[in-house]
């Protein structure tokens, strides 16, 4: 019982900081930029609710921790709300007002982009970091083995095979391999092989199919059929001065977006099953599972501080992919989040006049039932994943 609770509140600690750093940086980019043009700022929030924590700054600005930690906010002064919906008298207000919304449209851009900049800035940089001080040791795309009913065999991809591009991009780690594979299921690729010196092209369609993930669940996605083996020689540790790391960092945060992207389409012509989406209760799950693995690598003999330093490196490598998440989502061009605010933003700047605010209104209410719609849906799909369903059916039967 006391190891379960002890679990628990590991795996809370875990997701409140890891979620805390993302969201901090992604409001800090709103509010720095926005300090930078001389806009005021009422409020820095992290987490919604009541406060837990608060203080004002003397520059005014009140700065405060919510009771619920799965977002932020900057307010700035004379804003309607936290979502920043625009007030029309702003409008006519002198841009020397510091009012957000008396600003050019410009500055109101720059600012609202400033929140998904600063989290894919922050990714490139934590990568960058890691791969300066750390280096990278990768599994080239050998195929060592090929199944004998699976889509590889079919297309005559052969053991020996080395991947070297798919579908024109050049490859050199068989994760980059995998993860391509996983959200291609029913489409074609056009995968580079190297074969006794020479390339050769091929077309290949990954089927289909279900898998059991390490939560219990089973989830859809595409399958080559084809296995590696960690070897000597297809193991390769990679060190990188500070430029490469940086863009190796920048690579690195490109190739999680194109993976996004990709899971999306994927999604939608039924390659991969919706359980593959993370809501919060996922997010607890994975910022649980990756303090367990970095406390299982430090070693059972480990010091507290070597310990805790297994723990930081693991929470904040999951704190730069989780913001590339966040920085990808907030520009999806919906009302309530970033991207719909600079499409509002661009169609101003090309009539010459705001939309009007009945207008932005209703669709900042549309988009706010999409965004409600889509975390209720993706807490359904972490509930199903953490076998919630699976008991209450057990109950149903026993009944």
């Amino acid at each position: 019982m006391l190891e379960n609770i002890g679990g628990i509140a590991i795996s809370l600690a875990s997701f409140v900081a890891v979620l805390g750093i993302v969201v901090f940086v992604h409001e800090f980019g709103h509010f720095q930029v926005a300090r930078w043009f001389k806009v005021k700022v009422e409020s820095f929030s992290i987490g919604f609710g009541p406060e837990l924590l608060a203080w004002t700054s003397k520059a005014g600005i009140r700065w405060r921790i919510g009771a619920l930690p799965l977002g932020g906010y900057v307010k700035f002064e004379g804003d309607k709300d936290a979502a920043s919906q625009p007030d029309v008298t702003q409008a006519k207000a002198d841009k020397s007002s510091g009012l957000f919304h008396a600003q050019p449209v410009g500055i109101r851009a720059a600012v609202t982009a400033a929140g998904p900049a600063f989290n894919f800035a922050f990714s490139i940089a934590v990568f960058a970091i890691f791969f300066a001080m750390f280096g990278e040791t990768v599994q080239r795309p050998v195929i060592s083995g090929v199944l004998p009913d699976g889509a590889a065999a079919a297309a005559g991809i052969k053991a020996g095979d080395e991947v070297v591009a798919i579908n024109d991009r050049r490859v050199d780690d068989f994760v980059e391999l995998q993860t391509a594979i996983m959200v291609s299921g029913g489409k074609e690729m056009r995968l580079v092989l190297k074969r006794d010196g020479a390339e050769i092209p091929i077309n290949v369609t990954p089927k289909v199919v279900e898998r059991k993930t390490p939560f219990g669940d089973t989830e859809t996605q595409g399958l080559l059929g084809i296995e590696t083996r960690f070897t000597k020689d297809t193991l390769e540790h990679r060190t990188y001065n500070p430029v490469e790391a940086v863009v190796r960092g920048g690579e690195q945060t490109g190739s999680i977006v194109s993976t996004q992207v990709n899971f999306i389409t994927a999604l939608l012509r039924g390659g991969m099953s919706a359980g593959h989406l993370n809501g919060p209760l996922g997010i607890y799950q994975i910022a649980g599972k990756v303090t367990e693995n970095s406390v299982e690598s430090a070693g059972p003999d480990a010091s507290a501080v070597k310990v805790a330093e297994s723990v930081g490196i693991g929470l904040v490598r999951l704190a730069a992919v989780l913001s590339i998440a966040v920085g990808f989502m907030n520009l999806l061009p919906l009302p309530v989040l970033d991207g719909g605010h600079l499409v509002f933003y661009a169609a101003e700047a090309i009539r010459g006049k705001p939309i009007p605010e009945k207008v932005q209104a209703i669709s900042f209410q549309v988009g706010l039932v999409c965004i409600l719609s889509l975390f209720v849906f993706a807490t359904f799909q972490d509930l199903d994943r953490a076998g919630l369903f699976n008991v209450l059916k057990g109950f149903v039967a026993a009944g």
